[in-house]
């Protein structure tokens, strides 16, 4: 079957259920993962069936506490492919909607959907919302609206919009759901606010030293700055960042508006924020467009900003971990990591030495978040396939994308996981 006839075949099921029948769905605990779990459950609720969903992080445990459950039918979401061998533990009928790098594996009867298998790069063009959004349209033909969180996964998950994502957006746009606008990057109420605010792009320099230099008030207004002092701001931010040895610098993007979700690109950092800080409850309330959970998500976004900036400050003092084949630093929220080892990749110099970045969380167990870029990508990095690799050797669970990837090993098997990374990277 191609991908639009499995899709359909899936979607074929949703109409088999008993109109009693409660509907598992399980969703990986990130932007991409909670609009995909949304989209779905959405469509479930728009036919009257009920849902249970719970958003997850990947943990060895995870497929032996789900089937404890005895639901007809289970859906997983940005999440799965690590785990298709423990599927048959599962009661009911099972739809894996990912985007995950897979390995060849036997999916028996489990339907198994990810836009890998039809030669989509998924990593790049393809995101979980997107497949849960095709999946959408296919049980109903009127999901079309949906196409606005399908968008805001691939913001998620910083996705590039081309070939599959092309697809959705201008099918958002032609039916009305989607608006593209220009938009600076940088958010604030007063330019000095917008530098000390900002976690992407990232600025280490002092902001007070930066205005006096450019002989600008820090309390004005982007919109109150003379052409030729907007032309100064930008210049000499430009030049800081090259000092970063930044070398895409863009002020200006466009931003793509959802009709009943308003700036998706603000959307996808509330919902990565509520996954992150443990509020996906929020999240997923805010896709249904729960006006109560407006005001607690904007709440959940800034706190989010603040732990990053203050891990990213941190970072700034440390000495960087060096292995032969990647570079490795610790922070304090496992549920951040992933986030800020993709900003210091970005943003700081002493890690930019042509390997991946690695961001090592202890708690319980050892969270791991690996970051690359698409040079290293080019030259044969494979992260997801590395990091499962390396996992499963210490007892543990990992994947991801090529560019990006985590894995969770008990803590005392750690320094025996980096080893081992170490070795399948090399």
């Amino acid at each position: 079957m191609n991908l639009e006839e499995e899709v359909k075949y899936a979607g074929d099921i949703i109409h088999r259920l008993k109109k009693d029948s409660i509907v598992r769905i399980i969703g990986h605990v990130d932007a991409d993962g909670i609009s995909s779990a949304s989209i779905v459950a959405i469509s479930l609720a728009r036919l009257g069936y009920k849902f249970h969903i719970s958003i997850k992080k990947t943990s060895p445990n995870l497929i032996d506490e789900i089937s404890k459950g005895e639901n007809p039918l289970t859906i997983f979401v940005d999440i799965g492919t690590s785990y298709l061998k423990e599927m048959k533990k599962i009661r009911g009928e099972v739809i894996v909607l990912d985007h995950h790098i897979i390995e060849n594996e036997d999916t028996g009867d489990i339907i198994y959907i990810n836009p890998r298998n039809y030669g989509i790069d998924a990593s790049r063009e393809a995101s979980a919302s997107g497949i849960a959004y095709e999946f959408a349209k296919a049980i109903d033909k009127n999901n079309i609206d949906l196409s606005q969180l399908a968008v805001v996964g691939m913001i998620g998950d910083k996705q590039k919009f081309i070939g599959f994502n092309k697809k959705i957006v201008e099918e958002g746009i032609g039916n009305g759901f989607i608006a593209e606008k220009e938009q600076y990057m940088l958010r604030g109420e007063c330019v000095k606010e917008m530098i000390e605010s900002s976690i992407d792009p990232y600025f280490m320099f002092n902001s007070s030293h930066f205005f006096n230099s450019i002989s600008i008030k820090p309390e004005k207004k982007l919109e109150e700055l003379s052409e030729d002092e907007r032309r100064k701001f930008f210049s000499a931010l430009t030049l800081k960042l090259m000092e970063q040895n930044v070398d895409e610098i863009e002020w200006k993007k466009i931003n793509y508006y959802g009709k009943d979700y308003g700036n998706l690109h603000d959307m996808a950092s509330k919902l990565d924020a509520c996954a992150r800080l443990n509020e996906a409850g929020i999240g997923i309330a805010l896709c249904f467009k729960d006006k109560n959970a407006m005001d607690k998500a904007r709440m959940i976004q800034e706190k989010y900003r603040d732990e990053i900036r203050k891990e990213l400050k941190e970072i700034e003092k440390k000495e960087v971990n060096e292995m032969k084949n990647f570079l490795y630093f610790y922070v304090n929220h496992a549920p951040l990591s992933g986030v800020i080892a993709g900003l210091v990749l970005k943003y700081f110099p002493k890690f930019k030495k042509g390997k991946p970045v690695v961001a090592v969380a202890v708690n319980g167990g050892a969270d791991i978040s690996a970051r690359g870029d698409e040079k290293m990508v080019e030259n044969g990095i494979n992260l997801g396939k590395s990091m499962k690799t390396a996992a499963e050797k210490v007892g543990g669970v990992g994947g991801g994308h090529q560019i990006a990837a985590g894995a969770k090993v008990g803590k005392e098997k750690l320094m025996e996981f980096l080893e081992e990374l170490d070795r399948e990277l090399g």
